[in-house]
């Protein structure tokens, strides 16, 4: 029984996350022929200030320059 998991940012379009979940269930069940019944699908959607990139949080105003840093050392400009 394959369970898949999909994490993302948070969605504000539920009708998104609706079709993402059955577009997975349908590429899944037409790749290994598993009845969808047996199929398992869920998404958990990941709060801006609970993920980082680059140890920056999302949530951060500087995220979008911060988080391309390479390391600790360099502040991308």
């Amino acid at each position: 029984m394959p369970i898949i998991h999909i994490s993302t940012f948070k969605m504000a379009d539920q009708e998104k996350a609706q079709s993402l979940l059955e577009e997975v269930t349908a590429a899944m069940h037409r790749v290994t022929g598993v009845p969808l019944d047996k199929i398992s699908a869920y998404l958990t959607e990941v709060e801006p200030y609970r993920w980082t990139d680059a140890g920056v949080l999302g949530s951060d105003p500087t995220f979008q320059t911060r988080s391309r840093r390479k390391s600790y050392d360099e502040e991308t400009e």
